[in-house]
Parts: structure tokens; sequence; C-alpha cells
């Protein structure tokens, strides 16, 4: 719902405010606690390899293989991909709120309407939504082949046609009109990113418009777009729709296994919570995020354009702590998101030039521990 529009002013003042102030706060801290010079945020540019040997990684690199999830979130500060950085939600919705704030001072005499208008088209550009739609796109091509690459005792044909279906259904809405989001105003101005299924049988996917000024990375855009499309298909989906995956049943019992859920949660199914959707949803993310990384291989220029790549790709998760608390029923933890069901994955540790932990240990597929 809307303020009027003088109380808008205001609010957005005051929000504006205490967000800079609390930016300003943890860099401040972040600066006093560093030993390290500030590493420069500039995107770097992709140039094909000239030497293999530049991939090779240094020996700070076994710091993410020993604690991928320490590697990914203790570090607040932003890291440089050949595609883009990933700001912190707060930083998005900061700017956003800015250019809000702006469009009212420069219109005074216009309605909520009218500036929410104007502050989709600053938002919501011919450019962002080309590149949105690509990554869409790209990400929904590599969804499907990995349904359709399953074995028929893991994912039978016709329920692969039921999954493909779904998945070819899914709408990426994204503004203008102002009214494509009329019943969620608010998003406009916050980083979410999320699946609903509506009446009528309309699968959507929407986009925050500060997830759009705060996510340059491609390779955060594919791992994202890829878990909110998953949702479409995840087991909880396909319970409602009476469609049963043997696949996903040893999937879900390697989960419990690995301690990736609990026995309840894995008891309790889909009847409390979307948890299990969640977990499945980054589990298919993962693989696609893989996929975006081995795409672009050649044009790393060092092994640290590699790292930064994959920790991109999940570097907005880290913040889940901040906006759902550490525990949820919800959700699984940060840790787990991060780093067992993204930082085990085998083909992510062989890019790391890892030990292989994964392989001892074993990672869930659609056919049960690997």
């Amino acid at each position: 719902m809307h303020f009027p529009k003088y109380t808008a002013r205001l609010s957005v003042v005051f929000a504006s405010l205490f967000l800079i102030c609390s930016i300003t706060y943890k860099h401040l801290s972040t600066f006093l606690d560093s030993k390290t010079d500030i590493k420069s945020r500039v995107p770097s540019g992709s140039q094909p390899l000239a030497n293999e040997d530049a991939l090779k990684p240094p020996n700070k690199s076994e710091q993410i293989c020993n604690n991928f999830y320490q590697s990914v979130c203790k570090n607040t500060e932003e890291v440089s991909d050949p595609t883009g950085i990933v700001q912190s939600d707060i930083k998005g919705e900061v700017e956003a709120l800015r250019l809000y704030e702006m469009i009212l001072h420069e219109h005074p005499a216009w309605n909520n309407e009218q500036v929410d208008e104007e502050l989709v088209k600053r938002i919501y550009t011919p450019r962002r939504k080309k590149m949105l739609m690509e990554s869409y796109e790209w990400v929904r091509k590599r969804i499907l082949l990995i349904i359709e690459k399953q074995s028929e005792r893991a994912i039978p044909t016709q329920v692969k046609k039921e999954i493909t279906k779904r998945l070819e259904t899914i709408v990426l809405e994204l503004p203008p009109p102002v009214s494509l989001y009329s019943n969620e105003p608010d998003l406009f101005t916050k980083n979410d990113v999320y699946y609903e299924s509506l009446a009528g049988n309309r699968k959507v996917i929407r986009v925050g418009g500060a997830y759009l000024l705060s996510a340059k990375s491609w390779f955060n855009r594919v791992f994202t777009l890829a878990h909110e499309m998953s949702h479409s298909i995840d087991p909880c989906e396909l319970e409602a729709a009476n469609i049963r995956v043997p696949g996903y049943e040893k999937l879900l019992s390697c989960f419990q296994e690995q301690n990736h859920m609990s026995q309840e949660q894995f008891k309790v199914g889909c009847n409390k919570s979307n948890f299990i959707g969640e977990i499945f949803s980054d589990w298919i993310a993962t693989h696609i995020a893989v996929q975006a990384i081995e795409l672009y291989t050649s044009k790393f220029k060092n092994h640290e354009e590699l790292v930064n790549s994959v920790i991109n790709s999940v570097k907005d998760l880290c913040s889940q702590e901040s906006w759902i608390g550490s525990k949820s029923d919800s959700h699984p933890e940060a840790k787990v998101r991060i780093g067992n069901i993204f930082g085990t994955n085998p083909r992510i540790q062989e890019l790391l030039s890892c030990p292989n932990v994964s392989k001892k240990n074993g990672y869930c597929t659609f056919e049960g521990k690997r």
C-alpha cells in the first residue's frame, strides 16, 4: 500500500538516512577490523587465457576449500568477477530509495502512480531487462536439459513431459507497466526475486528493482533465476499437482542422511513449510551455476577471477541471516545452502582445485548418494 505523496517523501527520506547510516557504520567497522588493503572493485575485463598456468591456484585458495561458507560470507567487501559485483541487499535498496526521492523532488506535483512509472523507467531499463531475459532463457534451457538427461527410473518419461510443460509456461514478469506489480508496489525498491503460482495456472517470476541495482554479476543472476525457476518443479509444487518423482525421493533421503535437513523436516515434508522446496531449488541452481562458470573458464585471466565468480554466485545468500534469522522452518540455514549444497558440489571443488572431499563423503543426486 502507498502512503500519500508527502508522507511518502518523508518516509523515503527517513528510510534512506537510516540505511545510509547503517552502511556507513558497517563499512567503518570492516575498515577498522581489516588487516589487508582494500581490493579494487572495478570489474575486470574478460579476455581468453594466454597461458593455462594462469588458472593454477595460489596457496590462499586453500581457504575457500577448507571452509567455503566462511570464505564467502566472512569478508563483507565486494569482490569483482569478469561480469560484475554483488552489492549487499541494503545498498541496492538505498539506491532505489534515492531514485524514488530524487523523482519526488524533481516532480513535486506528481501523484503516486506517476512517481512509480518514472521509477520503473529508471530501474527497469531496456538494457537491464534484456540482460535478465537472456540469462533467464539460458537458465531455462539448461534446467530442461538436466531433466531430460535423467534415467527412466529417476524421472519417468511421462513425468518429464509434465515437468517440461511447467518450466516452459513460466513467465518472467518485468515492468513497465507499473500495473504488472499492482498487488505488490513496494517490490520496486526491494531485493526480492520470487516464483509465484497464480490463479488460472499462471506461473511467474518477479524481480525487485533493488536486485537489478545490486546484483551486477551474471553468475549471481544465473543462480538466482535458476533457484526461482526450480520452484515450479520442486517436490512441494509437484506434490500439490499429484505428480510423483522417484528421483526426488532418493534426493531428499540423501539430504536427510547428509544432515542437510533434519529427520523431522524430512518426515513432515511439505505439510508445514517449503523447506524441502528451498533446498531442492538450491541444489538445481548449483548445477546451473556450475555450467555458467564452466562456460566462462576460457575467459578467466587468473585463478582469482574464477574464485570471485564462484563466490558471487551465492554471495547474496549470506544476508539471509539478517532477514530470516540463522534458523528457519522455511529455509535451510545459510551455512547449509552455501557450504553444503553449493560448496561441496564435486565440480565446484574441481574448478577450485580442492581436494576430492565430496567424492569421499558423497554428493546427493537423483540416483541417491554419488
